[in-house]
């Protein structure tokens, strides 16, 4: 087995090389912070990072890997898409779950168990007006490959942060959820209505963007669908918010976007390990609902920039996130803040 820190250095490297390689600069970034300080909680889901990277000319590696997901989960809808709209690209992250109680040093067994994630992964996004339906659609594909446990370094990540912003140290990590190889892969489709015009004027607007996704893997199994409300100014150029940690970098649009947006999303979860503990030994779990509401409300701007500026596009995404009790002896619903910015070269 590897040590912690040889793991955690090798997730870090393989992830840097991946991007850099895959491209010689131009291309889009991600950078995404998900936090419940920021909604006044510190509990479950704490805390997630994640870095995306969609580059102008992927190299090959991405480009088979992209192929593979398509050829074997992309049925109805990306076998019918031009190749050379295809957006592929790498995302590296992190996310954290601890229990209510971060004070105790051995965590309470109805609460939800300390776990960390680490992973890389694949994306690949496209998008269409002639899909599964008459209406305009995006369809995203991410594998995700990666580490649940001390392996993945999460509790070091979190306490190193909150001795640099001076806020006791969460006291469990020792009984978190054991080391395991993770893969998840996720397929999300959304649909786009026309855009309602009261006003005659690209400017303002509204539309609706039904949705739904599905999760295969030993960090997640389930289903899901939901509908976000939009009204903004030419909304054409984007296809809304991304629920769960699932995000990846959009292009520059044409023209200024922005929009506010509120909407909810459906959860069917058959499994998750860190509620569920380890896939193959015995670990600390709780019993999961197998049903959970998310409603997501928030604002977006993307912004083109000027020839000369050395960018093509910024865009800023922040989003207030609540959702439903995921188990049984938990108490009261969860929620945090989420907050995106792409930079397009």
């Amino acid at each position: 087995m590897f040590s912690i820190r040889k793991s955690h250095l090798a997730l870090s490297a393989a992830a840097l090389i991946a991007c850099f390689t895959s491209t010689a600069q131009a291309g889009d970034f991600l950078f995404q912070w998900d936090n419940d300080k920021v909604a006044d909680t510190d509990r479950h889901y704490t805390n997630g990072m994640r870095i995306g990277y969609v580059p102008t000319k992927p190299a090959e590696m991405l480009t088979d890997t992209s192929d593979f997901l398509i050829n074997t989960f992309g049925a109805g809808g990306f076998p019918n898409y031009p190749p050379g709209n295809l957006r592929i690209g790498w995302v590296f992250g992190q996310d954290m779950y601890t229990p209510e109680d971060v004070d105790a040093t051995v965590p309470d067994p109805l609460d939800r168990p300390y776990a960390g994630w680490t992973y890389i992964g694949a994306t690949v996004q496209n998008e269409s007006d002639t899909g599964l339906t008459s209406l305009n659609q995006q369809d995203t594909l991410e594998l995700d490959l990666g580490i649940v446990g001390p392996e993945a370094r999460a509790g070091e990540t979190q306490n190193r942060f909150h001795r640099l912003i001076n806020v006791s140290e969460s006291r469990g990590w020792d009984y978190q959820i054991g080391t395991e190889p993770g893969v998840l892969l996720t397929r999300t489709v959304k649909f786009r209505t026309d855009t309602w015009r009261p006003f005659d004027t690209d400017h303002f607007g509204f539309d609706a963007i039904p949705h739904v996704t599905a999760q295969l893997g030993n960090i997640r199994t389930g289903a899901a669908a939901g509908t976000t409300v939009r009204f903004g100014g030419n909304l054409g150029q984007d296809f809304g918010p991304i629920y769960g940690t699932f995000a990846v970098p959009r292009k520059t649009p044409d023209r200024f976007t922005w929009s506010l947006f509120a909407g909810a999303e459906a959860r069917l979860v058959a499994h998750d390990i860190f509620l569920d503990g380890n896939t193959f030994k015995d670990s600390p779990d709780v019993k999961r609902n197998w049903f959970v509401l998310e409603s997501r409300a928030g604002v977006m701007m993307h912004v083109p920039m000027p020839d000369g500026w050395g960018i093509d596009g910024v865009r800023l995404d922040v989003s207030h996130v609540q959702r439903t009790r995921e188990f049984t002896t938990q108490d009261k619903s969860d929620r945090y803040g989420s907050f995106k910015l792409t930079l397009n070269y």
